[in-house]
C-alpha cells in the first residue's frame, strides 16, 4: 500500500513539471546555389548555399548546428547548417558549404557543369536549445527543386615561355593562365612548326587547377628538316575532367627558338 502511494504521489509531480512543446519547423527558402571550387586535384567540389529561415513560432528559436542530408541528383551528401537564433517571423539569412567528392558525385557534378536542371533534396532533423534542453524539429524536408550553375567556360589562356633545342630534342614550357573554378587536364598533340613546316608534335598532358596559372615542359624529338621563319606552336588540346567536362581548346602561340 505505501509503495502504491509513493508511485501516486511520484505521478502528480510529475504531471505538475511543465513539458517543452515540440516547436515547429521553420519556413525554409532557398536564396542561391552557385558552384565554387571544383578541382579533381583534390578529389572534391565546393558549393555554396544560402537559405532563408523563418520562424512560424511564437517564441525565439535558437538553432543549433545541425547536419543534413543533402541529395543531387539522387545522391545523398551530408552537409552542415550552422547554429542561428530566428526571432518569430522575421526571415534570416544563413550560409553553409556542401562538399561534394568527385568520385561519388559524377553525375550531379557533370549535370551542374552543364547547365542542366538538377534536383537538390535538402532533408534532416534539425536541433533548437530551449532552455536546458536541446529539442528535436523534424526530420522534415527543407528544400526540394531543382537548381542550375551559370557556368560560362573560359577557355584557358596558353603562353609559350620558352622553347629551346639540346641534343636533338625541342623543350617547350607552356604556361597556362585558367579562370574559371573547375580544374582540369589539358590533353591532346601539340605541334611545332618552323618556317611553316611541322618538325615535331607530342601529346601534352597539363594540369589546370581552379583560377591559377600553372606550367607543364615537353620534351619533342625532331622528326623533319625545319623552314626558314617564324616559330609556331600549334595546340589541339582537350580541357577534360572524366565524366563531367570535355571542352577544345585549339589555339596558335609564336615564339622563338633559343
Amino acid at each position: 500500500m505505501k509503495r502504491f502511494a509513493l508511485l501516486l504521489s511520484l505521478a502528480v509531480l510529475a504531471g505538475c513539471v511543465p513539458q517543452q512543446a515540440r516547436p515547429q519547423p521553420p519556413q525554409v527558402e532557398l536564396v542561391s546555389f552557385a558552384l565554387v571550387s571544383l578541382d579533381p586535384f583534390s578529389g572534391f567540389a565546393d558549393l555554396d548555399v544560402r537559405l532563408r529561415l523563418t520562424n512560424p513560432n511564437g517564441f525565439t528559436l535558437p538553432l543549433l548546428d545541425s547536419t543534413l542530408t543533402a541529395e543531387l541528383a539522387g545522391a545523398g551528401f551530408s552537409m552542415t547548417l550552422p547554429a542561428i537564433e530566428l526571432p518569430t517571423n522575421t526571415p534570416r539569412e544563413i550560409q553553409a558549404g556542401l562538399r561534394v567528392p568527385i568520385a561519388q558525385g559524377v553525375q550531379a557534378l557533370a549535370s551542374l557543369v552543364s547547365g542542366r536542371p538538377t534536383r537538390f533534396r535538402l532533408q534532416g532533423e534539425m536541433q533548437a536549445r530551449l532552455g536546458p534542453v536541446n529539442v528535436p524539429i523534424g526530420p522534415f524536408t527543407l528544400v526540394d527543386r531543382e537548381v542550375t550553375v551559370n557556368l560560362n567556360f573560359t577557355p584557358p589562356t596558353l603562353r609559350l615561355v620558352e622553347i629551346r633545342f639540346e641534343n636533338g630534342t625541342f623543350k617547350l614550357v607552356l604556361e597556362v593562365q585558367n579562370p574559371n573554378p573547375i580544374g582540369f587536364n589539358l590533353e591532346g598533340p601539340v605541334r611545332l612548326l618552323i618556317g611553316g613546316r611541322s618538325v615535331a608534335e607530342a601529346n601534352a598532358q597539363i594540369a589546370a587547377r581552379p583560377g591559377s596559372a600553372s606550367r607543364g615542359e615537353l620534351s619533342i624529338r625532331i622528326q623533319g628538316f625545319p623552314g626558314l621563319g617564324n616559330v609556331q606552336v600549334q595546340t589541339n588540346l582537350v580541357a577534360r575532367v572524366p565524366g563531367i567536362l570535355e571542352r577544345p581548346v585549339v589555339q596558335v602561340l609564336e615564339g622563338f627558338l633559343r
